[in-house]
């Protein structure tokens, strides 16, 4: 069979082919950690104190969450419920609450609770939290509870503070920083029988620990370059790798939810921004700029 105007056939066909392997260029790989997806929940002062954020990585400016004249901090995520838990001191002492994805539905996670809690992390599972409880200004202790606040147990019963709960992937164990010996160290916690390992030991300040989600690194940030940076280390403290490094203070990094990316704040421009840089400490790019104080980000799906 003859084929008419080959010379056209064979430009059309040539040029579908050319469409075809530039659309597929364009595609981005799932495995592409140059096109990081998901969202940040943040807090920032903009509003003359500290409410929470919802800043989209690809999207537009920060959308406010929560509004009142408490200061909100420390968000942390709870998928299987598809909310944001925080800590504020609308009460005149920091409690934790909860709300959905757009500021809704806020309410008290222990309602009525007389005590004084901190940060807290939700398991991956998605059905406990591990939380702060305060004794006083110097002493504070983990405590564990169902997601509805049942069930509580206390996990650590160490002097001094302890702060910033973590995770791993298996739920078998927590991360957390205290400074029971003298100065901040990281250290886990056996959920089954509270039995205790330190993870680093020195001179230096070491805290914000956070597991990552395929668990086999622990994200923190020390001072021991003299400023604050982001490491981080294998779960038995061994394999330190820095991140940052710089002169100014880079602090409270956190996951993003394939473990690629680490989103951090950093003091570098004069003002805390937050930043994100991939786990090579490469292709860093910052989502706020502006003159007040953004801090405490999350990485969400």
């Amino acid at each position: 069979m003859q084929i008419k105007n080959s010379r056209g056939f064979y430009f059309a066909i040539g040029l579908l082919v050319l469409v075809i392997m530039m659309a597929c260029i364009s595609i981005p790989s799932k495995n592409d950690t140059s096109v990081p997806s998901g969202s940040i929940i943040h807090t920032s002062d903009e509003s003359g104190n500290f409410e929470i954020y919802h800043l989209y990585i690809k999207g537009s400016e920060p959308i406010r969450l929560t509004n009142n004249t408490s200061d909100e901090t420390s968000p942390y995520y709870i998928p299987s419920a598809l909310q944001i838990g925080f800590l504020s001191d609308k009460g005149g002492k920091y409690q934790l609450y909860t709300m959905s994805l757009t500021g809704s539905d806020e309410t008290a996670w222990k309602k009525n609770d007389p005590r004084i809690f901190g940060s807290a992390s939700v398991s991956p599972g998605g059905l406990q939290v591990a939380y702060v409880v305060q004794s006083n200004d110097k002493n504070s202790d983990l405590y564990l509870a169902k997601l509805d606040a049942t069930e509580e147990r206390q996990l650590t019963k160490a002097s001094g503070m302890s702060w910033d709960p973590s995770w791993s992937k298996d739920e078998k164990k927590i991360v957390y920083a205290s400074n029971s010996d003298g100065d901040w160290e990281i250290y886990t916690v056996n959920v089954d029988d509270g039995k205790i390992t330190k993870l680093t030991d020195n001179s230096s300040l070491d805290g914000n620990p956070r597991w990552s989600p395929n668990g086999d690194r622990i994200l923190f940030n020390s001072d021991r370059d003299g400023d604050w940076e982001i490491f981080t280390m294998d779960t038995d403290g061994g394999n330190v790798k820095a991140i940052t490094e710089n002169s100014s203070s880079d602090w409270a990094p956190s996951w993003s939810p394939d473990g690629l990316w680490i989103v951090y704040v950093s003091s570098r421009d004069g003002d805390d921004e937050i930043y994100i840089v991939d786990t090579e400490g490469k292709n860093q790019s910052k989502l706020t700029n502006n003159t007040v104080q953004d801090r405490y980000p999350i990485w969400i799906p």
